[in-house]
């Protein structure tokens, strides 16, 4: 196994597993590798840890970029970016939510990349209003409190969440927003 898919096997693992409870004698058990090939890669656990969590912000973020790329507008791709981050973010903060003083360096890489992700998201609700879609940018602040709050809150509560993005996105929504936010939710089999 090269350095490439311990890294994915091991952010795959604490998210499954967390983090609290393993040790690099247990990582390696579960990954197949030695403890040696595990502290020549990386060092400690706390190094493993913050690079597989990197590693696994990366995938996400080609993630998002494909989700954002494929939609037919702006409103498709904050619902189908914002279901994505839902999803990934919320996994993540409940994996280090017990451990977070340990590994700040990894809080920190998770923090930036919701941020640039906010970042991002306000650029899409501001072409969805100059495209029609949206009623107003004053709404994105709107979407940034309700939305993102439930979201950091973990992925136990993904269906309040998802009713949390639509009922502001379609308040949020000329009717040909609306109606394209309802295509979305449909077509991703999603409950609103």
């Amino acid at each position: 196994m090269n350095r490439e898919e311990m890294l994915k096997a091991a952010c795959e693992l604490f998210l499954r597993e967390g983090i609290r409870d393993l040790n690099l004698h247990k990582i390696a058990d579960k990954l197949g590798v030695t403890r040696h090939d595990l502290h020549a890669s990386f060092g400690d656990k706390r190094e493993l840890a913050e690079l597989s969590v990197e590693y696994g912000l990366q995938q996400l973020d080609e993630t998002l970029q494909a989700a954002e790329a494929a939609s037919a507008n702006p409103v498709e791709a904050l619902i189908r970016t914002s279901v994505t981050a839902c999803d990934a973010f919320g996994q993540m903060s409940w994996m280090f939510s017990e451990d977070a003083p340990y590994y700040p360096a990894v809080i920190d890489a998770i923090d930036l990349e919701r941020q640039k992700l906010q970042e991002r998201q306000q650029t899409l609700f501001r072409q969805g209003v100059e495209q029609g879609y949206l009623l107003g940018e004053a709404y994105y602040e709107l979407f940034e409190q309700l939305f993102w709050q439930n979201a950091m809150a973990g992925s136990r509560f993904r269906e309040t969440t998802l009713r949390v993005l639509f009922t502001v996105v379609r308040g949020s929504a000329t009717e040909r927003g609306r109606q394209e936010a309802e295509r979305v939710r449909e077509t991703m089999g999603l409950a609103g």
